[in-house]
C-alpha cells in the first residue's frame, strides 16, 4: 500500500519495509492523511520493488533547496505504472500543497487516479466457471438479434400441418409442442385431421419408440405360435392358447392401469405448465414494479437483467440440457464433456443479456454457481433481494413489500417445480406397470389364436400390444414434464415482455404539466414518482388520525 502522510513541513522522504505489520518509520498515519491503495499482487515486481513499499512522503514540500528532489520524486511518481486493474482508492485529501500536488485537483497521481477510476471497477480477472474461453463453441444458441418468432427453433416440417411441434433428433425422443397459434388451432381441429394423423403414422413418436423391442417381440411371439400350431402340432390337444374369455378381464383391467398411469402423469404435466405460466405473472409484474417505483437507474437496470436471466438459469436447472435437446450427450473421445457443452450453452444464453461490463459480478456468480453444481435459480433470486434491499430508503416501504411478496411468489413457484422434478409418481407402481405389460403383450398371440387364425393371430396381436402400451408409453414421457414443455420458446417470451416493459414504459404526464410544454422525461418520470409517494405517506397519516 502506498501512503501519502501528513508530517511535519520538511520532513525528508521516508521507505519502510514491505511486511504491513512492521512499524513504520516516520510520522504515524493520521485521519486526514491521503491514501492510495493499491493491491499488492497486482502491482507489477519488476518496476516496483518490495522495498519501495510503502512510501512515506512529506505532505508538503522541502526547502528551495531541495526543490530538484521534489519535482524528481513527482516525476518519478507519475512514471509510476499503475496497472488498469490495481485497486485504486482515494481514501481522504488534506489540506497541504504537497499532497495536493500529488493528488489534489490537477495532481499527478489524481488525474491516473481518474483515468482508471472505471477501469477499476471491473474485473478483468474472470473466473473460469464464467469465461467461455475456457469452453467449447456453443453450438445451438442464437443471439437474441437474430431472434424473430419461432424461426430460431428447428420445427418438424415432414409433418403436414404439424410444424407445431419441435424436431427430434431420435426416436427416443417424445413430441414437443410448441405454443399454439390461430392457425394451429384451426389445423388442430380441421375435419381432415385423422386423415392427416393417417398419413403421419409412421412419424409417431409412439410408435417409433414402441416398434422395438414391444411390438417386435410381441410380433416374433406371434409368428412363432402360428409357426409352430400350423406345422409342428399334429393334433388338437398339442394346439398352443389360451380362453379368449379369460384374458378379456385382464385386458380390462390393464386398459385401466394404463390410463390411470397417464391421468397421473398429465397432473404433473399440467401442474408445471401452471408453473410456469405463474412465473411469467411474477416477472412482468417485477419488471412493471420495477420501471414505476425504483428511481436509482443503476438499481433498475439491475433488477431487470436478473429478470430476464431468471428463466434462462431456470432452464438450465430443471432440464439437463437447458432446453438445446438435439445436444448429444455421448460424443466423440476427442469432443468435450457433455457438462461443459452444457455450460457453453449457458454461458452464451447469459452473456446476450450481460452484454455490457455493468452488473458483471452477478453473472460471474450464476456462472460460478451453475458449474460448482449449485442452485443457480436460488441464487438469481438472492441477488434480486440484493437489489430490492439496496432500494431501501429510494423507493417507499410499502413498494418494498410489494417487490418481497413478488419475490416471495416466485420463490414459491420455484419450489414446487423441483418438487415435481425431483419427485417421480412411486417407482415400485411404475414397475408393477412395466411388468403387467411385459406379461400381457406377449401373452396376446395365445389369446388370439383360437378366433382370428394365423395370420390375423400376428396383427390383431400387434394392434391391440401397440393400443394399450401407447397409453401407458405416453404417461411415461408427460412423468417429467420439464423434459415435454418448450421452456426455451418460454424463457424467450418471458425475455421479450420485460424488455418490452423496459422500452416501451413512460409515465403518465399530468395535463397540467403538459400544457406548459413539459415533456416526459426522466426528471419528470421522478418528480411523478415523489408526488405519488408523498401523496400515499399523508394519506396514511390523515387514515392514523382519523
Amino acid at each position: 500500500t502506498l501512503f501519502l502522510c501528513r508530517g511535519p513541513r520538511g520532513h525528508r522522504t521516508r521507505t519502510a519495509h514491505s511486511n504491513p505489520h512492521t512499524a513504520l518509520p516516520g510520522p504515524p498515519v493520521s485521519a486526514t492523511a491521503t491514501a492510495i491503495a493499491l493491491l499488492p499482487h497486482q502491482l507489477p515486481t519488476q518496476t516496483v520493488t518490495s522495498s519501495c513499499l510503502p512510501f512515506h512522503f512529506c505532505s508538503a514540500p522541502p526547502p528551495p533547496k531541495k526543490r530538484r528532489g521534489w519535482r524528481m520524486l513527482l516525476r518519478r511518481t507519475g512514471k509510476l505504472p499503475l496497472p488498469p486493474q490495481a485497486g485504486v482508492m482515494l481514501l481522504s485529501s488534506t489540506g497541504s500543497r504537497g499532497c495536493r500536488r500529488l493528488s489534489g485537483k490537477g495532481g499527478v497521481l489524481r488525474r491516473r487516479i481518474e483515468a482508471f477510476s472505471a477501469a477499476s471497477r471491473r474485473r478483468d480477472h474472470v473466473p473460469v466457471e464464467a469465461n467461455p474461453a475456457k469452453f467449447p463453441e456453443p453450438q445451438f444458441w442464437i443471439p437474441r438479434s437474430e431472434r424473430k418468432g419461432r424461426s430460431v427453433f428447428v420445427a418438424d416440417n415432414t409433418m403436414w400441418f404439424g410444424q407445431s411441434r419441435l424436431k427430434r433428433n431420435d426416436r427416443r425422443c417424445p413430441s414437443r409442442d410448441l405454443n399454439f397459434t390461430p392457425l394451429d388451432w384451426a389445423n388442430h381441429k380441421s375435419p381432415f385431421r385423422r386423415i392427416r394423423h393417417m398419413i403421419n403414422i409412421t412419424k409417431s413418436s409412439t410408435i417409433q419408440r414402441l416398434i422395438f423391442p414391444d411390438l417386435t417381440m410381441t410380433a416374433a411371439i406371434a409368428i412363432g405360435l402360428a409357426y409352430y400350431n400350423e406345422m409342428v402340432a399334429t393334433a388338437p390337444a398339442e394346439i398352443l392358447s389360451i380362453s379368449p374369455t379369460a384374458f378379456g378381464g385382464a385386458t380390462t383391467a390393464i386398459g385401466i392401469l394404463a390410463g390411470f398411469r397417464l391421468t397421473g402423469s398429465y397432473g404433473r404435466f399440467e401442474e408445471c405448465r401452471i408453473f410456469w405460466g405463474d412465473t411469467n405473472n411474477a416477472i412482468r409484474d417485477l419488471a412493471r414494479q420495477t420501471m414505476m417505483w425504483m428511481r436509482n437507474a443503476d438499481q433498475q437496470a439491475r433488477m431487470l437483467k436478473l429478470l430476464k436471466a431468471y428463466p434462462v438459469v431456470l432452464n438450465f436447472h430443471l432440464n439437463c440440457k437447458g432446453g438445446h435437446h438435439n445436444i448429444p450427450r455421448f460424443g466423440k473421445t476427442d469432443e468435450p464433456s457433455f457438462e461443459d457443452r452444457v455450460h457453453a450453452e449457458y454461458l452464451a444464453e447469459l452473456r446476450d443479456i450481460y452484454t455490457d461490463d455493468a452488473d458483471i459480478d452477478d453473472y460471474h456468480r450464476m456462472a460460478k454457481v451453475k458449474y460448482n453444481g449449485g442452485n443457480a435459480p436460488l441464487e438469481v433470486l438472492t441477488l434480486m433481494g440484493e437489489t430490492i434491499a439496496t432500494s431501501v430508503g429510494t423507493v417507499d416501504a410499502i413498494y418494498v413489500r410489494e417487490f418481497d411478496e413478488q419475490l416471495q411468489r416466485l420463490c414459491a413457484v420455484f419450489g414446487a417445480s423441483e418438487r415435481v422434478l425431483r419427485t417421480s409418481l412411486p417407482t415400485s407402481f411404475t414397475r408393477h406397470t412395466s411388468r403387467l405389460m411385459f406379461f400381457w403383450s406377449n401373452a396376446l398371440p395365445f389369446a388370439y389364436y383360437t378366433t382370428t387364425g394365423p395370420i390375423g393371430t400376428v396383427f390383431a396381436s400387434i394392434f391391440t400390444s401397440w393400443a394399450v402400451q401407447s397409453i401407458e408409453d405416453i404417461g411415461v414421457q408427460l412423468e417429467e414434464p420439464f423434459f415435454v414443455l418448450p421452456m426455451r420458446q418460454y424463457s424467450d417470451g418471458i425475455f421479450d415482455a420485460v424488455n418490452q416493459i423496459e422500452e416501451n414504459y413512460l409515465a403518465y404526464v399530468l395535463p397540467s404539466i403538459a400544457a406548459t410544454g413539459g415533456e416526459a422525461t426522466k426528471e419528470n418520470q421522478l418528480r411523478l414518482i415523489e408526488e405519488n409517494q408523498r401523496l400515499v405517506r399523508e394519506n396514511k397519516r390523515l387514515m392514523k388520525t382519523g
